[in-house]
């Protein structure tokens, strides 16, 4: 289940299997998982090919996969990244990577155990090795393959409280909203990318367009990416209760000409010194004969997607 392999130019890389899936993660720089896909088919991360299989580089590289970094986004985000970690197993397919202590003040600890059904459950872990409380919480952003499409399930459609059919009664509820997005300076709603349906946030990779970026309240417990037959769900975690960064986001969606992130992000607290905390993702794949974009396939597709405990 768990071996060394050499992957896309580095020597020292973990290999989880299960029966159809396998997930690899590099030791030579990260923590960052390079690939998730079936076994013998495509990657269904992005492999950003001048920048695999280095190390040891005196600038921050994104290079593809899924990446641990902290939240709101500022220097600390940016910390390189660019040496060897350090890892052991925790379980029959479980595997802890960990990355040195920051200069920041912090350390990073990513977690992943393929459960049944294969499952990913993929933990942050994020410590405070310092001596004073630090404004930072986990960030995980997965940067997907272009060429796909994001479906988002969205909160219930209703009617305005004044359109309700004789006989329903009116909640204080009623009158108030239940979706936020927040944008950025340089996102673009007509641009091409956005499509909403009546149950449905759908965004679409577009090879000639510049950067775009949304943030979200996503209560609804994930979101897929779906590029040609192959699937990938993230499961989320939300708390009503909790502040989160970025003015209440707990997912983020950002896409440029070359990358497709889908990103989660813990509640922003002050991670007291000698604290950790816990940020935790589901991951699984699908083979799909079905287009997504169509309203009926994707409400199809969620509704046979496992519950996650």
């Amino acid at each position: 289940m768990i071996q060394e392999i050499p992957y896309s130019g580095w020597k020292r890389n973990l290999r989880i299997q299960g029966p159809t899936t396998e997930l690899v993660i590099t030791l030579e720089v990260g923590p960052r998982v390079l690939r998730y896909g079936f076994h013998g088919d495509r990657n269904v991360f992005v492999e950003i090919a001048d920048q695999l299989g280095g190390s040891g580089e005196k600038e921050w590289k994104i290079r593809g996969g899924h990446r641990f970094w902290t939240a709101p986004e500022a220097d600390h985000s940016y910390e390189l990244d660019n040496v060897p970690v350090t890892w052991k197993q925790v379980g029959e397919t479980a595997v802890e990577i960990s990355h040195p202590v920051s200069a920041f003040g912090f350390q990073k600890t990513l977690r992943l155990e393929l459960l049944p059904d294969e499952i990913v459950r993929v933990t942050h872990l994020l410590t405070n090795v310092g001596g004073k409380p630090l404004d930072v919480t986990p960030w995980a952003l997965t940067v997907m393959a272009p060429g796909g499409t994001a479906i988002i399930p969205q909160p219930p459609l209703d009617l305005h409280p004044s359109e309700f059919p004789e006989g329903r009664q009116t909640e204080p509820e009623d009158f108030l909203p239940n979706r936020e997005m927040i944008l950025w300076p340089f996102t673009d709603l007509t641009d091409g990318r956005y499509a909403f349906s009546e149950n449905f946030l759908r965004v679409t990779y577009l090879p000639e367009r510049p950067a775009t970026k949304i943030g979200l309240k996503q209560p609804t417990g994930w979101v897929a990416y779906q590029n040609s037959d192959v699937v990938f769900a993230k499961y989320l975690t939300y708390d009503p209760s909790q502040p989160y960064p970025d003015r209440g986001s707990n997912f983020e969606l950002f896409t440029n000409v070359s990358i497709f992130e889908l990103e989660s992000l813990a509640p922003s607290l002050p991670l007291a010194p000698g604290a950790t905390r816990e940020h935790t993702e589901h991951w699984l794949l699908r083979k799909i004969k079905n287009d997504l974009r169509g309203e009926k396939a994707a409400t199809a597709f969620f509704a046979e997607l496992p519950a996650i405990a």
